[in-house]
């Protein structure tokens, strides 16, 4: 009978050890907040900055084309717009879920 308890102890006590160790990579309460603010913040720019895409996608294509460059970056542009306009509003609904960022800034490329 104290073999069974002593052995049931023991199992108690390594089972502590070893979900003590799960938690150890976890941040804190003011790590999450932080978190979840900058991706708030960073959904509301994504979404105010957005229409800035477009007259950089035009002076980005007319450097290298300067006669089609208006058209083919006013199209590339819009399209990076809404780009632009869906990952911020997904951000914003999405923000008490933390994550890393996933554009690049407005004119800027990876």
């Amino acid at each position: 009978m104290n073999r069974k308890i002593l052995a049931f102890l023991s199992l108690l006590a390594l089972s502590f050890v070893w979900t003590g160790t799960g938690f150890a990579n976890e941040g804190t309460t003011g790590d999450y907040l932080s978190s979840i603010g900058t991706k708030f913040g960073r959904g509301l720019g994504n979404v105010v900055t957005s229409p800035l895409e477009i007259p950089c996608g035009i002076g980005a294509e007319m450097s290298g084309h300067p006669d089609v460059g208006f058209f083919t970056g006013l199209g590339k542009g819009t399209v990076l717009m809404l780009r632009r306009i869906l990952v911020g509003v997904c951000e914003v609904g999405t923000f008490v879920i933390p994550a890393e960022a996933t554009l690049p800034p407005v004119c800027k490329t990876k």
